[in-house]
């Protein structure tokens, strides 16, 4: 195998047995860099798209060394995230009313992969006392210069937190990007009080959207290690210690030149007609709710 990948067991049930969903461009046609990983990265996956056929996990497989990935999100520079701060901060003040609505009182929130800590700036507001990882260095040290939310740059294992010690932890389009989730939902567990909770929002590969896109669809992307459905994020959370309180569709604001330069990617011809159309009617800096085929989890700590 090429050096430069990693072959990978399922990370919810550990069987090597699986059909291929999506065959890997040849390796001369594959971009195997750090560079391809950022929090607004949108890379079109180059990568082979497995099933396992024990549970259903969807993974990549074989996959970029997670050192790789590791690096390039340590040294990722992302000022097209920051850029969207009043979208992604109004969506976060819908998620955390239904955080709230699971929890008796505010206390102590940690946000996994926080980026720039527009949660934690929504969580600040809210009353939460916040903390915040993020392996972004250029990202963790803008949102504490910005909102002084208290984020450490690096991973979670490596913040070192006390047990039991938060009363929610969040991972908003974090899971599919760690290279071993259940590892990372384990330390969570961990750190979590009994009766704590924890959201997760991820892009559903079962949803209509992407089974009608299929190869085109949007979240098949370098930097998603994998794609879980209801049935596989429900089960990973079982496994881990967790039960679930709440599955449903998950919606978030962007600005619609920001949501326009997505499609680029994808079909130049497409976005060369609405690139103009969107400026010339002025709408390029408004914020607009959509969905795009993401689910909202929330699940409790086991006692």
């Amino acid at each position: 195998m090429d050096s430069r990948f990693e072959s990978v067991k399922c990370n919810l049930c550990g069987a090597d047995d699986f059909d291929v969903l999506y065959k890997a461009k040849p390796p001369e046609a594959r971009s195997v860099s750090s560079g391809n990983y950022a929090a607004a990265s949108f890379h079109i996956l180059e990568d082979q798209v497995v099933r396992c056929r024990q549970c259903g996990l969807v993974y990549i497989n074989p996959r970029p060394k997670s050192e790789t990935i590791v690096k390039g999100y340590s040294d990722a520079v992302d000022e097209a995230y920051v850029s969207q701060f009043e979208g992604r901060y109004a969506t976060f003040r819908q998620c955390l009313k239904e955080i709230e609505k699971a929890c008796s009182k505010r206390g102590r929130v940690l946000d996994v992969g926080c980026a720039a800590g527009i949660f934690l700036k929504a969580a600040k507001d809210s009353g939460w006392e916040t903390a915040g990882v993020e392996p972004s260095r250029w990202l963790a040290e803008w949102g504490n210069n910005k909102f002084g939310v208290n984020i450490k740059p690096g991973t979670l294992e490596q913040a070192h937190f006390p047990d039991s010690y938060f009363d929610v932890v969040t991972l908003w389009d974090v899971l599919e990007h760690v290279p071993d989730p259940a590892a990372t939902l384990r330390e969570i567990n961990r750190i979590l009080k009994p009766g704590g909770v924890i959201a997760v929002n991820y892009p559903n590969i079962g949803s209509n959207l992407a089974r009608a896109f299929g190869r085109k669809w949007w979240f098949l992307l370098s930097v998603h290690l994998y794609y879980f459905v209801p049935k596989t994020i429900r089960a990973l959370l079982e496994k881990e210690g967790f039960s679930m309180l709440l599955h449903k569709r998950h919606f978030q604001r962007l600005q619609v030149g920001y949501l326009v330069s997505r499609v680029r990617p994808y079909s130049k011809l497409v976005f060369n007609v609405l690139n103009p159309l969107v400026n010339a009617l002025r709408l390029a800096g408004t914020n607009v709710p959509y969905y795009a085929s993401q689910s909202l989890v929330l699940a409790r700590k086991k006692n």
